[in-house]
């Protein structure tokens, strides 16, 4: 349920920035709320704790979002979704901003774990054959998975490849195991 629901709220302030020509900026302010919130316990602690006052909650996030100097934009949006007891939802908003800006801008994530890193010039070519692929601009994510054994799994949007060992050998034996 909260998915649908940071859903719509992205949807919704995607429709705002795009008319002022505002994704970028957004999405990263949304981002730096969003982590601020996430990496400091005291101030998540405060906005979810029931005893405070809703007053002083929305003044200490002001004072917050005065001092990161983000797009007014963000502010607004921020403090309404506090208002609306919603802003245990921003992380997961921004995440679906993120998203709608992308298919905005013509760009695609791609997130590959790979059993050992990658050189430079592998993540060159793999970057270039995923762009190739998707028709979009392609941010690589790499992570590595030691238990891969070797090769690759790769998801780009909602389409997952996997290439690795462990897939492989785990075919191998449910093809044995069916005789």
């Amino acid at each position: 349920m909260s998915a649908v629901i940071a859903s719509r709220y992205a949807k919704a302030l995607m429709t705002l920035a795009a008319q002022e020509q505002q994704a970028e900026p957004v999405a990263q302010g949304l981002d730096e709320v969003a982590g601020q919130i996430r990496d400091s316990k005291e101030l998540s602690g405060f906005l979810d704790n029931v005893r405070v006052t809703r007053a002083a909650k929305a003044h200490v996030m002001k004072a917050l979002l005065d001092k990161a100097k983000l797009p007014a934009l963000v502010n607004t949006f921020v403090l309404f979704i506090m208002e609306k007891r919603r802003l245990m939802l921003l992380g997961e908003i921004a995440d679906h901003f993120h998203r709608l800006a992308d298919e905005r801008l013509g760009r695609a994530q791609a997130e590959v774990t790979v059993a050992s890193a990658l050189a430079p010039e592998q993540e060159l070519r793999l970057k270039k054959q995923l762009e190739a692929l998707a028709g979009k601009t392609v941010t690589l994510h790499v992570k590595v998975d030691p238990a891969l054994l070797g090769g690759a799994v790769t998801r780009l949007g909602s389409t997952v490849w996997d290439g690795s060992l462990r897939h492989q050998l785990n075919q191998l034996r449910d093809s044995i195991l069916k005789g």
